[in-house]
């Protein structure tokens, strides 16, 4: 038994549903930070008679997950999370991602180890694990990360390489415990540019190469709302003296809401569906040379006095996507919308001004990765373009 459990004795890792055996857990790399949230979900019955109460009725408890790791060529953790069976793969998007469901292990090693190698000492087991939130997020000044968050109803803990639950009988899932996936105490991001940080966020070195359907794949694509930014997303090369968008942070979010289904006859839910439509998020920060540059009239922006047409929308649908150099591909569709902008600092005591802009859009939220460990995550991979609308 460990003293302590800190990072380096402790391992994530997941199978995807329906594989079994130890061979089947697919340790995650990169991985920042874990929790895991337990709550048992109480109903109290009480009668006439008596001031104290009848039974406390247990219902089906809630098991939540967050974790994050940095983005560094290895799997995402989503990916990791809806990994399909072959046959079962529909497609990258929202939707053909959103029925997946995963085991969770988070094993724990001797703190006298440098690493997770051999067998866990313990070793925590999530069964029927569906995600929940993802966010993506695209700092200044850190490293670029993967927020995830997974939930359901049935975990475990054994001790070792034991087959049940300690102190309780063995489920209907077959525990299996996972293997340190770490021996060598050397492990290393297998990305381009290693740990991707602000200089690794893939701009178009043109503004055809990113309009291309081939080519423009593989670049971040901004609103041409922003100033700066051309009608076809474009912005000019860091080195490009005319540039004049100075970004200084994206985040992609969604939150999926998920609903629990039940049915007589068992206390779990028999499905955990997403509650569609689901709004995507994207705040886009820059640093302001001009303002935010963006009109908002009651009537919208036209001078026509004809009542028919005289009033012409503030916004127009815009196409984001964002791409790194370490493999992530980020496809929010094409039509987002600006949902505000703030504009702020400059204040006496010398800070810039910087704008948010604040884009949304439903249910468009493809994610591609060069190592998804999917059945069809290399076909989806070489086939990115198709899923840019």
């Amino acid at each position: 038994m460990a003293n302590r459990i800190y990072f380096a004795n402790q391992q994530l890792s997941f199978r995807r549903d329906g594989a079994a055996g130890t061979a089947a857990w697919y340790p995650a790399h990169g991985v920042q930070s874990v929790a895991v949230t337990t709550t048992f979900n109480l109903e109290q019955a009480f009668e006439l008679g008596q001031l104290a109460i009848y039974e406390n009725i247990e219902g089906v408890p809630d098991i939540e997950m967050s974790m994050s790791k940095v983005l560094d060529g290895y799997p995402l953790l989503y990916h990791l999370a809806t990994q399909r069976n072959t046959g079962h793969d529909t497609a990258p998007t929202l939707s053909g991602r959103s029925n997946a469901k995963c085991l969770v292990a988070l094993g724990v090693w001797s703190d006298t180890q440098d690493s997770a190698s051999g067998n866990p000492v313990q070793q925590m087991e999530a069964s029927g694990m569906f995600c929940s939130s993802v966010t993506y997020n695209f700092p200044l000044e850190d490293n670029f990360s993967e927020d995830l968050t997974l939930v359901g109803n049935n975990k475990g803990w054994q001790q070792g390489t034991t087959a049940g639950a300690i102190d309780c009988s063995v489920p209907g899932w077959a525990f299996a415990h996972e293997t340190g996936a770490f021996p060598n105490n050397d492990d290393a991001p297998i990305g381009t540019g290693g740990i991707n940080r602000r200089e690794n966020l893939s701009f178009a070195p043109n503004s055809a190469q990113l309009a291309d359907s081939t080519t423009g794949v593989d670049y971040t694509r901004l609103p041409s709302e922003i100033p700066g930014v051309d009608a076809n997303g474009w912005m000019s090369p860091r080195e490009n003296a005319n540039n004049t968008v100075h970004l200084q942070s994206l985040t992609v979010s969604t939150d999926l809401g998920r609903e629990e289904l039940f049915e007589l006859g068992t206390r779990q839910p028999y499905a955990r569906v997403v509650t569609f439509p689901v709004e995507v998020t994207c705040d886009i920060e820059v640093l302001s040379i001009s303002g935010d540059m963006i009109n908002a009239f009651a009537d919208g922006c036209s001078t026509s006095s004809d009542p028919c047409t005289g009033v012409v929308d503030n916004l127009s649908n815009q196409t984001i996507r964002i791409a790194t150099c370490e493999g992530l591909r980020v496809f929010l569709g094409t039509k987002n919308k600006l949902a505000s902008v703030n504009y702020g600092g400059g204040d006496a005591g010398g800070g810039n001004v910087t704008v948010t802009y604040s884009y949304t859009t439903f249910n468009d939220f493809t994610v591609v990765h060069r190592q998804d460990p999917d059945a069809s995550g290399n076909a989806w991979w070489n086939n990115r373009a198709a899923y840019l609308a």
